[in-house]
């Protein structure tokens, strides 16, 4: 079955921010910088624009971009009309990151053909649309990720690049048996536009709220694809290069968890029984991470994060079983 022909003019980029002027003007600026040339599959389904001398999209030519700000005052409003006078800004008060995504998806036309998700500290690479748009036109799939490149200062820490915590990125261009994320994808909009998928509310102030909806398009059929050469680039804040910011992740990791057993279950809360099944997962999990962790370290071997993040997220799947709520995105 063909599938509509994705183009610049009917993509539309959504980006949630909050209270990050200074990381928003670099994406603002690297999407102003999108090329459409050279000619690739994008541009040669008629696509009319005009390029600059410098083969920059002229002001007009601008990619479709959405921004919702979820700071309670929109204090991002006057810095997107002035940087990206082009962009649909929208304030949605309600704090939590899904609500923020679910307004972005909201205003995507019904006539859109591809919806595209970046975080508000990153960068995108000159040619980054053109080429998620040209993946996703040969390969037909539902949903195309591309690598985030994570700078880590001038000299990063020697026990973080033997952590395991920086995630692999080296697929290979072709079909992809992982779930995709927010921070560099395309998605087919009829997903949202037709099909109704929206992100999971539930998730707002602890996060995965994209994985849990990728989870579920997958379920319902929706092919993932890598495409290797559609680069964004983040640095990676001070404040999180240190063990204990990890840790916190893995525990986060473990509510995520927790909360996603709840939503399959149908519930909006835990049910007696389904705190005991939580509990006894978060139980396996400490487990499995004491058994690696022992493991290393009988092999005189560092113990990673890829070890520890087990019992990280056993400790908050038992804290979910307790009613106990984690907030990071929390207000």
């Amino acid at each position: 079955m063909s599938r509509p022909v994705i183009t610049a003019a009917n993509a539309y980029i959504c980006v949630c921010t909050y209270r990050r002027p200074g990381p928003l003007a670099q994406l603002l600026s690297s999407l102003r910088a999108q090329e459409l040339g050279p000619v690739g599959e994008s541009s040669a389904v008629g696509e009319s624009r005009a390029l600059g001398e410098s083969g920059v999209l002229a002001e007009r030519e601008l990619p479709q971009l959405i921004v919702v700000d979820n700071s309670p005052e929109g204090d991002a409003e006057a810095q997107v009309r002035a940087q990206y006078p082009g962009a649909q800004y929208l304030h949605e008060p309600r704090p939590g990151i899904a609500a923020a995504r679910n307004a972005a998806v909201e205003a995507v036309p019904a006539d859109a053909e591809a919806v595209l998700f970046l975080d508000d500290d990153e960068r995108a690479a000159p040619d980054w649309l053109r080429t998620l748009i040209d993946c996703a036109n040969s390969s037909g799939a539902d949903t195309v990720s591309g690598p985030v490149i994570t700078h880590f200062g001038e000299d990063p820490p020697a026990w973080l690049q033997a952590s395991g915590f920086i995630r692999r990125i080296d697929f290979p261009t072709g079909p992809w048996n992982h779930r995709a994320a927010t921070n560099n994808v395309l998605v087919r909009a009829h997903w949202f536009t037709s099909a109704g998928y929206r992100f999971d509310e539930a998730f707002s102030f602890i996060g995965g709220e994209d994985s849990d909806l990728f989870g579920r398009m997958q379920a319902a059929g929706a092919q993932a694809w890598w495409c290797a050469e559609a680069q964004v680039e983040e640095d990676l804040p001070a404040e999180r290069l240190s063990p204990a910011w990890m840790r916190q992740r893995g525990i986060r990791a473990g509510h995520v968890r927790a909360t996603k057993l709840i939503r399959r279950a149908e519930q909006d809360q835990a049910t007696p029984t389904l705190r005991l099944r939580i509990g006894a997962e978060g139980l396996v999990r400490i487990g499995y991470g004491a058994a690696r962790t022992t493991a290393r370290r009988l092999k005189r071997a560092p113990v990673r994060y890829v070890d520890s993040v087990y019992h990280r997220e056993g400790l908050g799947m038992l804290q979910a079983a307790a009613g106990r709520r984690y907030e990071e995105y929390g207000r």
